[in-house]
């Protein structure tokens, strides 16, 4: 019993650290900061600003030792603030999400912007104001079916389709350093089951929108590169699943100008994330975002609020573009979603603009 407490000391900063990852890396943006001593009560922050119409969305939770899942924060005052002083509110949408409207404050490149944040319990916090980026690169999304080789329930190897997606991205020529991240979106569209029946209901369909592989950190500063065209970057790799690819898929290529401080955090993040070893290896040391108490200097938040420049690149697969056997996931109401689609996770009937 001795030997499992003290393997249990080890082992939870490291898994408590490892959620706090994961929780990040469920949002579009994915931050945090690590502190393996203390690990109830400091604020969570997720969100941004960027070069588009609002809303813009804010995550907060506190993190929480005795389930080691960061826990959401309701009730908190929180405000969007630029450069001029402008204040805008978030309102609260669901428990722990936050949304301002953007109606008095916009996303403009070359802005500064910061946020302000009042917890119930009366702790306050800020993050460091970040001007948002003038530049950003202009990605085009490639994507190229292939095989890789898997161990079946057997032990021995078979082909499996998967996707390969890869990026060209042309640069502004400017002498200016650029801080770019590439992210990988996918989207795609599932129909129900169609009953037979004629004066049936016509089949709903859904749309769902997923991160692709997001623990993947894609980091370039243009200092590393003599010229204005990145061609071929290898970005990510998917699985053909049949109920994704049946109708239609979309993948997006999200290239990302951020700032110089916002990039040296994802880089330390990316070796986080890619560190080797064992879990008995010395726990990472701690790593700072922009979010801190403006009455307790030292007591740490974890994540980051960013202001970035975004664009974005759309490739559309059906499954006659690939060289696979795309069955219909959907060959009666008895398989899950293909009664009513709406019950899958993450499910919604709102088209995006650009399928």
């Amino acid at each position: 019993m001795k030997r499992i407490n003290q393997i249990s000391k080890v082992l939870l900063p490291k898994l408590v650290t490892l959620l706090l990852v994961l929780f990040i890396m469920s949002g579009c943006i994915d931050e945090i900061t690590f502190d393996t001593e203390r690990t109830s009560g400091q604020l969570v922050v997720n969100g941004g600003i960027y070069n588009h119409s609002g809303p813009y969305k804010l995550e907060l939770a506190l993190t929480n030792a005795a389930t080691a899942l960061p826990m959401p924060v309701s009730g908190a005052e929180i405000y969007l603030v630029d450069g001029e002083g402008n204040r805008e509110r978030y309102n609260e949408t669901e428990t722990g999400i936050y949304s301002a409207p953007g109606t008095i404050i916009k996303g403009i490149r070359g802005e500064t912007y910061h946020i302000e944040i009042t917890l119930p319990d009366g702790r306050n916090y800020q993050s460091i104001p970040e001007t948002m980026p003038t530049l950003n690169g202009r990605p085009e999304t490639l994507v190229k079916p292939g095989n890789l080789q898997e161990p079946s329930a057997s032990g021995r190897m078979r082909d499996v389709p998967h996707i390969f997606i890869s990026t060209n991205t042309i640069l502004p020529i400017t002498e200016e350093t650029l801080y770019l991240k590439w992210d990988v979106e996918s989207v795609y569209a599932f129909r129900e089951w169609q009953n037979p029946w004629p004066l049936a209901p016509f089949a709903k369909t859904c749309y769902f929108t997923q991160a692709t592989e997001p623990q993947t950190v894609s980091l370039l500063s243009t200092d590393q590169v003599s010229s204005n065209l990145i061609e071929n970057k290898q970005l990510v790799i998917k699985r053909v699943e049949s109920e994704e690819f049946y109708i239609r898929h979309v993948f997006n290529v999200i290239l990302s100008s951020v700032t110089e401080r916002r990039y040296n955090y994802w880089e330390q993040i990316d070796q986080l994330i890619n560190r080797s070893g064992t879990i008995f290896d010395v726990p990472p040391a701690t790593v700072r975002g922009n979010i801190f108490n403006t009455e307790n200097e030292n007591e740490i938040a974890l994540g980051y609020f960013e202001a970035a420049t975004k664009d974005t690149s759309h490739a559309f697969v059906t499954r006659g573009d690939l060289p696979f056997y795309i069955p219909n996931p959907c060959p009666s109401s008895g398989f899950p979603g293909c009664g009513d689609c709406l019950e899958l996770d993450n499910s919604t009937l709102d088209r995006p603009p650009y399928f």
